[in-house]
C-alpha cells in the first residue's frame, strides 16, 4: 500500500516537471530596468502611470514558486498619494518609522539597513502584497 502511494507522489512529480507546470522564471537584477520590466512594476505596484520615474535598481526573484521584485526609483511627485493608485493602495496608512523586514544586504542599491522610512505594508488585489518604504526615493518590494 506505501509502495503504491510513493509510486503515485513520483508519477505525480514526474508528470509536472515533463508538462513545465514547475518550470520557474528567471531572476534578474538591474539598475537599468528595461521598459518591460519597468510597465511590470507600474502594474503589479499600481504606480501612477502618468508619473515620471528615474529607475534606480530593479531585482526579480522569479525563480521560486512565488516572484518577488525589489524596485527603488526617483520621482519628483510632492505627494505620497501622487506615487500610487489610490483606488488599490491606501496611503493613509503609512506610518513615519516603517522598517523592512528583509533588508536584502547582498542588494547594494537597496541600503535600507537601520533607516526609518515613512511607509508600510500593503495588501493589494489577488492574495498580493507590498511594503513601501519612502526616504525622498521609493522602495517597494512587491511579492506574491
Amino acid at each position: 500500500m506505501r509502495k503504491s502511494y510513493m509510486l503515485t507522489a513520483l508519477l505525480l512529480s514526474l508528470s509536472l516537471i515533463s508538462t513545465g507546470c514547475l518550470a520557474f522564471g528567471i531572476d534578474e537584477e538591474t539598475t537599468t530596468p528595461t521598459e518591460a520590466q519597468l510597465s511590470r512594476c507600474r502594474a503589479e505596484m499600481y504606480l501612477n502611470p502618468s508619473m515620471k520615474i528615474t529607475p534606480i535598481g530593479y531585482k526579480l526573484e522569479g525563480s521560486g514558486i512565488d516572484d518577488a521584485i525589489w524596485f527603488k526609483f526617483w520621482t519628483d511627485v510632492s505627494g505620497v498619494q501622487e506615487i500610487f493608485d489610490v483606488k488599490v493602495v491606501d496611503t493613509s496608512k503609512f506610518k513615519t518609522g516603517f522598517t523592512f523586514s528583509h533588508e536584502m544586504k547582498e542588494i547594494k542599491w537597496w541600503d535600507v539597513e537601520n533607516k526609518e522610512l515613512l511607509g508600510g505594508q500593503v495588501e493589494l488585489p489577488n492574495v498580493r502584497f507590498m511594503n513601501v518604504g519612502i526616504e525622498k526615493i521609493v522602495k517597494v518590494m512587491w511579492s506574491i
